[in-house]
């Protein structure tokens, strides 16, 4: 019988590519903290970033993929209302994901709270981990979410049925101007909007160069490179390989 509540540790080394990751709904809620690194995850066809010192919180019953994620440590698990001694947090009402951020001292009490139960669900040490739920939710507030322009902006960055687009095209999209948008998105990211778009360019080359029968040509075009050449030395640029060399490793 699948546990109430679970906490589990996050370290992952390095740079990860997850669009091959299928989508996946789990009939509890479900949270991430995370002390190190960044994640773009997908909540009901809905990208939230969460990097360093940040708490998501994802409605029971929600469809998740993990989209990006680099280099992070931290914690995630998942929990049932049946688990909680109280079901009143305002957090718990809300239909849409929930992000905090926490700092300095807040964001080390939180690592340090999270270290504690991950233990607690070791021992199954139930009363610890009902305190601790309790003391974790009374901390979030539900008015905490990404701007709009930041949150639809990686949407459609990361939509895997689309091309990736200059930036002057996704800011025609969302009604700002290109400056606008970098801005915007690197105030709320800590990265450029180019950056975004260079990750997801990148993420859907290597997918697409795990199948031979697909020709590099074609790639190019599929990433928004239309130059083979061009879209050989970014390739090249990003990974220290040429794709050729990156789909015979495979």
């Amino acid at each position: 019988m699948k546990p109430l509540i679970n906490v589990r540790p996050i370290n992952v080394d390095g740079f990860e590519v997850t669009q091959q990751v299928i989508p996946h709904k789990i009939a509890a809620y479900t949270f991430a903290f995370l002390m190190e690194g960044e994640v773009l995850v997908e909540v009901d066809q809905k990208s939230f970033l969460i990097t360093a010192g940040q708490f998501i919180l994802v409605p029971e019953n929600s469809t998740i993929l993990i989209r990006h994620f680099k280099a992070c440590k931290g914690f995630d698990g998942y929990f049932c209302l049946d688990f909680l001694k109280d079901v009143s947090y305002p957090v718990l009402r809300s239909q849409q994901p929930v992000q905090q951020s926490f700092w300095f001292d807040d964001a080390v009490f939180v690592g340090a709270l999270m270290n504690r139960m991950l233990i607690a669900c070791q021992d199954k040490d139930k009363q610890f981990l009902q305190s601790g739920m309790d003391l974790l939710l009374s901390q979030i507030r539900t008015n905490n979410r990404v701007a709009a322009i930041p949150e639809k902006f990686l949407q459609l960055v990361f939509d895997r049925e689309a091309v990736p687009l200059p930036v002057s095209e996704y800011a025609a999209k969302l009604n700002v101007t290109a400056n606008y948008l970098n801005k915007t998105v690197k105030n709320h990211t800590h990265r450029t909007a180019i950056d975004w778009i260079e990750i997801a360019r990148l993420n859907l080359a290597k997918q697409l160069l795990k199948d031979p029968a697909v020709p590099i040509s074609e790639i190019a075009e599929k990433t928004g490179l239309e130059d083979q050449s061009y879209f050989s030395r970014f390739f090249k640029k990003k990974t220290g390989m040429t794709p050729s060399q990156y789909r015979n490793l495979k």
